[in-house]
C-alpha cells in the first residue's frame, strides 16, 4: 500500500471516529437537557426531535414512502403523510425509552396483559418448558423483558450492537438495567442464547428484519426473506413458539402487550408464516408503531 493510501487510510479512520464520539456526545447532551423534565415529556420531547431533526437527515422519509407505495400502492397521499410523521415518531420515543430504563421500565410495569399466550408461558414455565417469543419492531417490543421480569420470569433476548462503539457501551447499560440476561447478536451470543433457552428458560426473538439467507415466504403480499431459526429453535427444544406484540396507548406513553396462542408445531417455513401472518395483522391495526424505515422486501441480489 502506499503512503498516499496509507495517509488517507488514516484520515478516514480519524474523521469515523471523530463522527461517532460527536455523535455520542450530543446524545448524552441533549439527554442531560431533557433529564430534567418529568418522563412523559421526556419522551414526548424524543419522538419529537427524532421525527423534524433525525429522521430528515437519515433518508427516513423515502424508505417509508417506497414501502408503502409497494404493498398499498392505491394509499390515499394524506395517509402516507400522516405515516411519515407517526413512524419516526414511535421510533424516537421508542429510542428514548430505552436510553431512560428507570423511568421506562416503571412505566412499562403497568402494561396491561391480555391474550391466551401470557397462561401459556407461565404454565411452560412452571414445568421447566422453554418458550420462544416472538415479535416485530411495533410499538416498544422491550415492555415484555420488563413485564415478565416483574412477573418472576426471566427472559433473554438477542439483540444488535450499536456500530458506533462510543454509543454502544452506554447503549448497553441502558438495556441491561431494563432486564437481563441479553445476547449480543453473532455466533457466540446465538450459542449462549441456546444454551440459556435449552436449559428451559424464556428467549424473546424479533423476525421482521431482511434476511439475505432467508427464506422467500410473504409478508403483506410480496416475498419477504425471513429467517426460520424462532420456529427450528422451537422444534428442536421441544420449545413453546408464542408471538407478543407491544402497542402503545394513544397517549404516546402506556402501553398493552399481547400474548397470542402458541404456533402449532408443523415445519419450519409453516410455523414463520404464521409469524409472519400474525405480525402483519397487527401492523395492520397499528400501522404508524412499525418500522417502515426498514427495507423489509429487498431481493438478495440487490445492490442496496
Amino acid at each position: 500500500m502506499s503512503n498516499n493510501n496509507k495517509n488517507l487510510e488514516i484520515k478516514e479512520k480519524q474523521r469515523s471516529y471523530f463522527l461517532d464520539f460527536s455523535t455520542y456526545v450530543f446524545v448524552r447532551f441533549l439527554l442531560s437537557i431533557l433529564s430534567i423534565l418529568p418522563y412523559p415529556t421526556k419522551i414526548a420531547m424524543g419522538g419529537l426531535i427524532y421525527q423534524k431533526v433525525i429522521s430528515p437527515l437519515s433518508g427516513n422519509r423515502k424508505r417509508i414512502i417506497d414501502n408503502l407505495k409497494l404493498v398499498f400502492p392505491n394509499l390515499e397521499k394524506v395517509k402516507r403523510e400522516e405515516l411519515c410523521t407517526k413512524v419516526p415518531n414511535n421510533i424516537g420515543r421508542t429510542f428514548f425509552e430505552l436510553l431512560s430504563p428507570n423511568g421506562f421500565s416503571r412505566v412499562a410495569k403497568s402494561a396491561k396483559i391480555s391474550g391466551p399466550g401470557f397462561k401459556a408461558l407461565r404454565d411452560a414455565q412452571e414445568q421447566r418448558k422453554p418458550v420462544i417469543l416472538v415479535s416485530g419492531h411495533l410499538g416498544n417490543y422491550d415492555v415484555v423483558r420488563v413485564v415478565l421480569n416483574a412477573n418472576k420470569i426471566s427472559v433473554g433476548a438477542l439483540y444488535k450492537p450499536m456500530s458506533n462503539p462510543y454509543f454502544n457501551t452506554f447503549y448497553e447499560r441502558c438495556i441491561k438495567q431494563i432486564a437481563e440476561p441479553l445476547f449480543p447478536r453473532g455466533r457466540a451470543g446465538m450459542g449462549n442464547m441456546v444454551r440459556y433457552l435449552s436449559d428451559g428458560k424464556v428467549v424473546a426473538l424479533l423476525i421482521d428484519q431482511y434476511m439475505s439467507h432467508g427464506e422467500p415466504l410473504q409478508f403483506f403480499g410480496h416475498t419477504a426473506y425471513t429467517a426460520t431459526s424462532a420456529a427450528k429453535l422451537a422444534l428442536k427444544h421441544d420449545a413453546l413458539l408464542i408471538t407478543f406484540y407491544v402497542v402503545r396507548n394513544n397517549d404516546g406513553i402506556n402501553f398493552d402487550l399481547v400474548f397470542e396462542s402458541p404456533v402449532t408445531p408443523t415445519s419450519p417455513n409453516e410455523m414463520t408464516q404464521i409469524l409472519n401472518n400474525r405480525l402483519e395483522k397487527q401492523i395492520r391495526k397499528n400501522m404508524g408503531q412499525w418500522l417502515w424505515t426498514h427495507r423489509r422486501w429487498k431481493s438478495p441480489n440487490s445492490i442496496e
